[in-house]
């Protein structure tokens, strides 16, 4: 319990001259210099740190601030390259209210956080030998998180784990199981949250990745994903690699990162010439079996028997006109 004001003098000796008694009184009572003195403190404060910001939506990036809450609701996020932890203690005592933080709270939760959200390279203690990212961000402050957290987890297998990297932005990981919601699950499960939260909630599904070294460069491709998918598909409650792979390539692909889609969308088929040129030309020829099977010389059912290997080895249903678009494109970049 605090009994007086932490000996902060970095802090202290700038809002010293915005504190009376009676807010020192009330601080003791309440645990809040803010609730008594908000305007004034909170302006010292932003002139403490210049880059501090009010609103999420001021800054790109809202996982690279310190966020704190105070009783009346005022949020100041900090960024994280400006502030030191004794800082950080000292506001965690002016802003009683919930650090975003402090959210994941147990070790496993905490374990995956720091790994996805700050430097710590070193892979999570985990028995999952493959693992999925969900990623999501909500639209609207004012919700129960714990409560929301416990409705997200029901629609995933028991041991999955949610991290926060901000207030209204996450991660759900889940290791590889017989129960893993497909992309058409999570519509009408979405659509439950937000009717239960009055929220709106946005998710993009990862691929399955082996828990190794590149486990890192997988989340961080995927996060740009989901970057992409909401602004390019503004009205998609979830989206994944495949729907949202052709804005990726009209913005133009780098070769570093050449590979690492022809990997998740192709997959082994990728080294199957016969395969490939087969579902290419399928594509060319509108999606019709009996067109393309004459242009290979093939009987329809041996065609037919091709189309489904591939879709059943890559997910990429090719019947699809989303799905076909997105595979001709990764066959021309294959090149």
């Amino acid at each position: 319990m605090v009994n007086s004001l932490p000996d902060q003098p970095c802090l202290l000796v700038i809002i010293a001259p915005y504190i009376s008694p009676y807010a020192i009184l009330r601080y003791n009572r309440s645990k809040s210099i803010l609730h008594s003195e908000g305007p004034i403190m909170l302006k010292n404060l932003l002139n403490k740190f210049p880059n501090a910001v009010l609103h999420k939506g001021d800054c790109s990036n809202p996982g690279l601030y310190i966020w704190f809450k105070d009783h009346t609701e005022t949020i100041l996020g900090i960024p994280k390259r400006d502030i030191s932890q004794e800082e950080i203690q000292l506001l965690k005592v002016l802003y009683p209210g919930e650090s975003i933080n402090e959210r994941n709270i147990s070790f496993s939760n905490k374990q995956w956080s720091d790994y996805l959200y700050e430097d710590n390279i070193q892979l999570p203690i985990t028995s999952w030998e493959q693992v999925r990212f969900t990623q999501f961000t909500i639209s609207g402050e004012d919700f129960p998180y714990k409560e929301f957290e416990e409705a997200f987890l029901s629609f995933v297998p028991e041991d999955s784990l949610m991290v926060w990297d901000n207030d209204l932005n996450g991660t759900l990981i889940e290791g590889l199981s017989h129960d893993n919601p497909g992309l058409d699950e999570w519509i009408p499960a979405i659509s439950t949250l937000e009717s239960d939260f009055y929220v709106k909630i946005k998710i993009f599904a990862g691929e399955f990745h082996p828990v190794d070294i590149r486990l890192r460069s997988h989340f961080t491709m995927e996060r740009n994903c989901f970057t992409h998918s909401r602004l390019h598909l503004p009205d998609a409650k979830a989206s994944s690699l495949p729907e949202v792979f052709p804005f990726l390539f009209m913005k133009g692909i780098s070769l570093d990162y050449k590979e690492w889609y022809k990997e998740q969308l192709l997959g082994e088929t990728m080294e199957d010439q016969e395969l490939i040129q087969t579902v290419k030309l399928y594509i060319e020829h509108n999606s019709n079996a009996s067109s393309a099977s004459k242009a290979l010389y093939i009987h329809r059912n041996s065609l037919q028997y091709r189309i489904d290997k591939f879709i059943e080895k890559t997910g990429l249903d090719i019947r699809s006109f989303r799905h076909a678009l997105t595979t001709y494109l990764i066959i021309l970049l294959r090149k």
